[in-house]
């Protein structure tokens, strides 16, 4: 009887612990990073943090941290000025959509608001679903590899490179003077073709109508916002984990999907600044990628009365956001096979990013100017 309570000790020691692996405890999502793509050929568990300390860490096969990064761009301060302006516009003196936007001579643009935001800029680190040949019905999602781009021992990572420009340049100045001219410009509408000619001819992005007793007519009120500073996407950049740039993809908006195939890796990326889908090759050479194809890939957008119309060609789950080019999510829609609206009443004059997801992927995306 003592034998057999002694071994009942023993065991129940082991149960409770004495014998037990370590308990580890993350702060994050986690992912991998396959064999394929390090260095010694074996694969890297990654923490990836995507509030607060944004960042990751990398643990190797018996969970010791090989390496801990946190975002550096994340948290930056950056300011934004908007001027908001004012003037009258009078119908009666001489029709609409002549260019007549006054009561008098001196009746200029008028400013009512004159505002200055602090903002902090998120992270920049981006990740896509990677495919492999060995497996080719699941996918996995990286955020960081050790020899994806080239052969060293660093660990490299995507970020897309966003400029803090300062409130001194008006954001549609630095817009302009940084774009290829390939951008789809949509003027606003509000289903008036008449106020539709008054916005255009004045820049004005709202309007409204009111009483004045000095004339005793109707007149038109018109608003019109002008940014200065924000946030101005540049492209993509793939960078090791002390900062050192190995690739830049200018005009790169994101990479949406990897396939490794046959000891290779390819992976898509949707370029806005030509609204072109772009297969890259990545490994071997001083840069670590090259560009295979480039084809067009614009979502088919057309603009009825105060609606963007977006045509999708698929049954699957799909969605549809339109962002500020700060990333601030403005519209959302689920999408459906046919044709789709967003409705533009109520939006600011500026840029934006018409995006379609499939699954948190981004498939298509184009950008627009609303006038």
């Amino acid at each position: 009887m003592k034998r057999l309570i002694s071994l009942l000790i023993v065991a129940i020691c082991c149960v409770n612990g004495f014998a037990q692996e370590p308990v580890l405890s993350f702060n994050g999502e986690l992912y991998f990073v396959p064999g394929s793509m390090t260095k010694s050929g074996e694969a890297f568990l990654v923490s990836y943090r995507n509030n607060g300390n944004i960042g990751f860490t990398i643990y190797d096969g018996d969970f010791n941290i090989v390496r801990e990064f946190t975002d550096p761009t994340a948290g930056q301060p950056y300011q934004q000025r908007v001027v908001t302006m004012t003037r009258v516009y009078d119908p009666s003196t001489d029709g609409w959509g002549n260019g007549n936007v006054t009561r008098s001579a001196s009746d200029e643009w008028t400013v009512t608001d004159d505002q200055i935001y602090d903002y902090t800029t998120s992270s920049t680190i981006s990740g896509f679903e990677l495919y492999s040949d060995n497996n080719s019905y699941h996918s996995r999602y990286l955020y960081v590899s050790q020899t994806l781009f080239d052969d060293d021992e660093e660990f490299e990572y995507i970020r897309s490179k966003k400029t803090i420009v300062p409130i001194s340049i008006k954001l549609s100045d630095y817009a302009k003077e940084h774009s290829t001219g390939n951008e789809i410009t949509y003027s606003f509408s509000t289903g008036d073709a008449k106020i539709d000619s008054l916005l255009n001819a004045t820049g004005a992005s709202e309007y409204q109508w009111f009483w004045d007793n000095e004339t005793g007519r109707q007149l038109i009120r018109l608003y019109k916002r002008e940014y200065y500073g924000g946030l101005f996407d540049e492209g993509l950049e793939i960078a090791s984990l002390d900062g050192t740039v190995k690739a830049s993809l200018p005009g790169i908006t994101y990479i949406s999907s990897g396939y490794f195939f046959r000891g290779k890796c390819y992976v898509k990326a949707y370029s806005s600044s030509d609204n072109s889908d772009v297969l890259y090759q990545l490994g071997g050479g001083a840069t670590g990628i090259r560009e295979m194809s480039r084809t067009k890939a614009e979502i088919s957008v057309k603009r009825f009365g105060s609606n963007l119309v977006i045509e999708c060609d698929s049954d699957e789950q799909q969605t549809i956001v339109m962002s500020t080019m700060d990333g601030r999510v403005v519209r959302s829609l689920t999408a459906r096979q046919g044709s789709n609206a967003i409705s533009l009443n109520g939006l600011i004059g500026g840029v934006y990013n018409v995006t379609l997801y499939r699954q948190s992927r981004p498939l298509k995306s184009s950008k627009i100017i609303i006038k």
